[in-house]
């Protein structure tokens, strides 16, 4: 039978920032623990996670997203690796308490949990009031596996991201996305592999959102 409480509960996980996902399975655990009705050895039976796990998964996600901010791929790609198993904890607690109240026909077992939480809305390309970057170029960096990447300045950016490959660049599950970086010279990324071609884009962001994507650029890794 349909429920209102199942319509409501809309994580949106996937449109969460990593330090907003970290933060919120930490708040997930604590509003868990906190909660009358998710007590005892058999409030979350495995697979699930209990509160404290789900605490200490946050906790974890945040070290290494801290880790990753170092532009180092090496951190990036574990985090990357570690957020879709956070999503998949997260979301499993949290149906298990909707599904709970439904089949037990209680729907204080939802109440005050962090079941919505507030997200900006994300803006479309298309309307953004800031134009792809021009003139991109990428050069070797002074250590090994480095690179620094810079474009023309955008009027109005506020941030600049940079995207890399070494795959096939016409399809977007091949790209990583780092940044965000407060200029658009001197963008560096380290840890990449010797010998290797990788291809490079960049955009930025503005007050009407994320511009379009620069135009692809090469370089083979020294």
């Amino acid at each position: 039978m349909p429920n209102r409480f199942l319509n409501a509960v809309d994580l949106k996980l996937s449109n969460m920032s990593h330090l907003e996902l970290g933060h919120y399975a930490i708040n997930l655990g604590d509003a868990f623990e906190a909660h009358s009705g998710h007590q005892g050895e058999q409030a979350f039976p495995p697979p699930l996670s209990k509160p404290s796990a789900l605490k200490g998964m946050g906790t974890n996600f945040l070290v290494l997203n801290a880790a990753a901010e170092s532009h180092d791929v090496n951190k990036v790609a574990e985090r990357d690796a570690m957020r879709p198993i956070v999503e998949l904890h997260v979301a499993g607690a949290v149906q298990w308490a909707v599904m709970r109240s439904v089949l037990e026909n209680n729907n204080s077992l939802i109440v005050n949990l962090p079941l919505q939480p507030r997200k900006k809305a994300a803006r479309s390309a298309v309307n953004a009031n800031v134009h792809a970057p021009q003139n991109p170029k990428v050069k070797h960096g002074v250590n090994s596996g480095t690179i620094l990447a810079s474009a023309a300045k955008v009027e109005k950016a506020r941030a600049y991201y940079l995207a890399f490959c070494t795959g096939d660049p016409s399809l977007e599950e091949s790209w990583t996305i780092m940044g965000p970086f407060d200029s658009c010279r001197k963008m560096e990324l380290s840890g990449l592999e010797p010998g290797k071609l990788y291809y490079f884009k960049i955009r930025c962001f503005g007050k009407g959102g994320m511009s379009p994507w620069s135009e692809i650029i090469s370089l083979r890794i020294l």
